[in-house]
C-alpha cells in the first residue's frame, strides 16, 4: 500500500514538473518570437528613416551607413534567433521578406532619385518580389514563401548593393562601378524571374 501512494506521489510531482517545464518552454519561445519579430519589424522603422534622412540631408553619408549596417545586421540576427528558439512558422516568415524588400525598396529608391543607379533596379526587385509571393500564395499554395536559388543569392545582392552606396561617396570608384554593373544586375534579376517562371510549366 505504501509503495502504491509512493508511486503515486511521484507520478503526480513528474506530472507536475512536466507542466512547469512545458510552460517555461512555451514561455521561453514567445520570448524567442517576440525578439526575432522586434529585429525584423526594425527594418521597416529603418526605411522610412533612410527616406526620412534622405528628404532632410541628402549628404549625411555616416548616417546611411549607420542604417544600412542596422539593416543589415537585423537580417542576419533575427532568422538565427529564431531558430535558436525553435520558431519555424508564424508571422514571422512572411514578415522577414517583407521587412527586407521595404527596406531594399526605401534605400534603392532613394538610390534611383539621386542617379547614383538606375531606376530600373528598384523596379526589377519590386516585380520579383511580387512574383515570389504570388508563386508562395498561388502556385505552391503553402503558409509560407518558396525560396529559389536565385532569389536566396538576389536578397544577398540587395544588402550589398545597399552598403555599398551607403559607404560610397557619389562619383567614387565604387559608385561608378555599381551604376556600370547596373545592366549585369538587371540580367540577374531578369534570371532570378525566369527561373521562377519555370515553375510555370505543367508538370507532365
Amino acid at each position: 500500500m505504501a509503495d502504491n501512494l509512493d508511486s503515486t506521489r511521484l507520478g503526480h510531482r513528474n506530472a507536475i514538473l512536466g507542466k512547469s517545464a512545458s510552460a517555461s518552454e512555451r514561455r521561453r519561445q514567445a520570448l524567442g518570437a517576440q525578439a526575432a519579430n522586434a529585429l525584423t519589424i526594425a527594418r521597416f522603422g529603418l526605411g522610412g528613416a533612410w527616406i526620412a534622412l534622405y528628404i532632410a540631408a541628402h549628404g549625411a553619408r555616416m548616417a546611411f551607413a549607420a542604417i544600412a549596417v542596422a539593416a543589415a545586421t537585423s537580417d542576419f540576427l533575427d532568422g538565427r534567433v529564431a531558430r535558436r528558439f525553435g520558431i519555424g512558422a508564424g508571422a514571422g516568415r512572411w514578415l522577414d521578406p517583407a521587412a527586407d524588400v521595404t527596406f531594399v525598396l526605401a534605400a534603392l529608391g532613394c538610390a534611383a532619385a539621386a542617379g547614383a543607379i538606375p531606376i530600373y533596379i528598384p523596379i526589377l526587385i519590386a516585380v520579383s518580389f511580387a512574383q515570389y509571393a504570388i508563386d508562395s500564395r498561388l502556385l505552391h499554395r503553402t503558409g509560407g514563401p518558396v525560396r529559389s536559388r536565385l532569389g536566396h543569392y538576389g536578397g544577398v545582392v540587395n544588402y550589398g548593393l545597399v552598403l555599398v552606396l551607403a559607404f560610397a561617396p557619389p562619383g567614387s570608384i565604387a559608385s561608378r562601378a555599381i551604376r556600370e554593373s547596373a545592366p549585369a544586375l538587371a540580367i540577374f534579376y531578369i534570371a532570378a524571374i525566369a527561373e521562377r517562371a519555370l515553375e510555370y510549366r505543367p508538370r507532365a
